[in-house]
Formats: structure tokens, C-alpha cells, sequence
């Protein structure tokens, strides 16, 4: 069976497509707790996990929580952006990048591919990370076969509300409110999963 490794999986956007085909067995790791019922998700801290228990692993899938590069306004760099901390001032915390980079870099997956919102990339460049592609506010980074989205799909505040999140304002008190407005469209995990499972390795014919 293909295992997919899901790291910071939030409330699962990025991997459903795959949680929806049987010959696929997803792992997710999420240290959320209020994210702990979240189907096929591991309640833990990242760092308190092994890589090495994961090596049969075919797919990572990773998406650092966008808030440190985000200027959301209730985010770390909004908030130093009020404060006058701009450009290169402004130092956010990369360490769940990575290690998202270690665990990939330990485990060797056919395929590794992180997401994170646009204001990431000035950061990333940092870590020799550079887009790969972007879809709407989506932009790709990592080791995968490019792929298209279908003529006329949008991502926009119309379309969040699949995910639960239209409605609310900045001021929202629901503490998971960056999960649901960060969370991927289903259509984004089907195209992800379309182009994983028809994308061979060289692995594959040796």
C-alpha cells in the first residue's frame, strides 16, 4: 500500500483526496490537540517524533503553519508589521520548515511537497526553497511533478467558505479559525493525488 506522511496537517485539506482511495494509507501528524479527532491524525509534537519510523514512507506532504508569513492581522508578522518590523527586521521562526526539510531529507520519499502562503517565499529563498508553482493563494514548493488546474478554477473568499471559515472577521474567537482559511480545497488534493499516481520514478523500473 502507498503511505502518504502528512506533516502540520491541520485539519487534513492537503491529504483528503488520498484518505478517500483505499490503496492509499495516509499518516498525519498534527500537534493541535484541538485537532486530535481529525481522521488518521497523530497527536504529537514533531520533534518528538523519529523519522527514522517513517522510511517506508512514498510522499510527504507538509504545510508549515502560514501565520509566521502571513500579514493576517492577528499573526506574528502583522503584528510586527504595526510595530515598525519590516523587511529584513522581521526574523520568523523557521523551524518547522526545517525540520520539515530533515525529515525529507532522512526518509527520501519518491516525492516531498510543502505549501504555504505567498508572503513564505522571501523567507524560503533563505532555505535554498524556491515555488514551484502557485496555484491562487497556494504557493508549492519542494520535489513534484508540476501540474495545472482545471481552466477556470478560483480559490478565492467565495470558495473558503467550503472549508468554514467565510463568515468570519479578524476580530473571530475561534481558535481554529487560520486552520479553516488555510485549509486546501478538496480540488487542489485531487489534482495533488492525479499527479502523484501517475507520475513513475525511476525507482520504478529498477
Amino acid at each position: 500500500m502507498t503511505k502518504v506522511l502528512d506533516l502540520y496537517s491541520g485539519l487534513g485539506g492537503f491529504s483528503e483526496a488520498f484518505t478517500l482511495d483505499p490503496n492509499y494509507e495516509v499518516i498525519r501528524i498534527e500537534n493541535n490537540p484541538l485537532l486530535a479527532g481529525v481522521p488518521f491524525t497523530i497527536p504529537a509534537d514533531i520533534f518528538d517524533l523519529n523519522p527514522l519510523d517513517y522510511l517506508d514512507v512514498d510522499l510527504i506532504l507538509a504545510s508549515p503553519p502560514c501565520t509566521e508569513f502571513s500579514l493576517g492581522y492577528a499573526g506574528p508578522r502583522g503584528r510586527a508589521y504595526r510595530a515598525g518590523i519590516r523587511g529584513n527586521d522581521y526574523k520568523p521562526n523557521m523551524d518547522l520548515v526545517k525540520e520539515a526539510v530533515r525529515w525529507k531529507n532522512i526518509i527520501k520519499p519518491k516525492f516531498f511537497l510543502m505549501e504555504n502562503v505567498n508572503g513564505s517565499q522571501r523567507f524560503f529563498r533563505k532555505l535554498r526553497l524556491y515555488p514551484i508553482m502557485i496555484h491562487g493563494p497556494f504557493v508549492f514548493y519542494g520535489d513534484f511533478p508540476l501540474f495545472d488546474m482545471p481552466l477556470g478554477w478560483v480559490h478565492n473568499k467565495e470558495t473558503s467558505k467550503k472549508t468554514g471559515a467565510k463568515g468570519q472577521d479578524t476580530w473571530s474567537s475561534d481558535p481554529l479559525r487560520a486552520n479553516k482559511k488555510g485549509k486546501l480545497p478538496l480540488e487542489l488534493s485531487q489534482q495533488i493525488k492525479m499527479t502523484f499516481q501517475g507520475q513513475p520514478t525511476l525507482g520504478d523500473w529498477i
